[in-house]
């Protein structure tokens, strides 16, 4: 008797149970899509993004090879918390700190109302540029050529100094303080080779038409390689300015 009243009790049950069920396998199955839509659009997002940066980024860095994005910071956020993430664009790109890595992009997006915004970030990127390392051990004063060194790509991290990355063909150098072999050429430490000092006496070639004259002069100041400077004639005491064609050797050209 107790049986065939509590029957259509546990049929209500099991119906209500059913549907709750339904209910949460069609929640599960939303969610599910929710959550792979979630996935599919940042990854989409973040590789144009990515791009984007590099673009501008490889426009304001031209001596800097292999470049690389390590972190684009809160870009990604800030575009994914937008609804309309797929207007935006980088206006400006700052000055990158090489030390750090960090360097400054500004973004532009247009929100959903068309309404611009515009925002700076700090993304951090990595390089390499081509440096000249010394062949072997340089001392101060001696005079260097292009040939003296040898062509690297090295890490920016590493780089302390600003470097040469090319010397002119045909230029004489001289260092400013001793150079070991393997260490980087550092512009400060690179300047002019003087070919002539002040005092000097030196060789002057004179030619007007035809005419090739030869005579001697004193150099009235430093001279390094086709670099003009004043020379005095020592027998008619007057002044012309000549160019250092080599070592204590000059050519008038006024």
């Amino acid at each position: 008797m107790y049986f065939f009243k509590t029957r259509p009790f546990l049929k209500r049950v099991s119906s209500s149970v059913f549907f709750l069920q339904l209910a949460v396998a069609f929640f599960l199955l939303v969610l599910a899509g929710s959550l792979q839509a979630i996935e599919v659009e940042p990854e989409g997002l973040v590789q144009r993004c990515r791009a984007e940066l590099m673009i501008e980024v490889e426009k304001s860095l031209p001596g800097i090879e292999e470049l690389f994005l390590e972190d684009a910071g809160e870009v990604i956020k800030w575009l994914a918390a937008s609804d309309n993430s797929d207007l935006f664009s980088v206006l400006q790109v700052g000055c990158w700190n090489r030390k750090s890595g960090i360097v400054p992009v500004q973004l532009e997006l247009c929100s959903g109302s068309g309404k611009e915004l515009r925002r700076w970030f700090k993304i951090r990127i990595s390089g390499k540029e081509r440096v000249l390392l010394a062949k072997r051990d340089l001392v101060r004063g001696e005079p260097v050529q292009s040939s003296d060194f040898a062509s690297h790509l090295v890490d920016c991290q590493s780089l302390r100094q600003e470097v040469v990355s090319r010397m002119p063909e045909g230029m004489i150098y001289q260092l400013t303080c001793n150079l070991r072999a393997g260490e980087p050429l550092a512009r400060k430490r690179l300047q002019p080779y003087r070919l002539i000092k002040r005092g000097d006496l030196v060789q002057v070639l004179l030619q007007q038409g035809g005419v090739r004259i030869n005579t001697r002069g004193v150099a009235m100041g430093n001279g390094t390689l086709k670099e003009v400077i004043i020379v005095k004639n020592p027998t008619s005491k007057k002044y012309y300015q000549a160019q250092v064609v080599g070592s204590g050797e000059v050519v008038v050209v006024y």
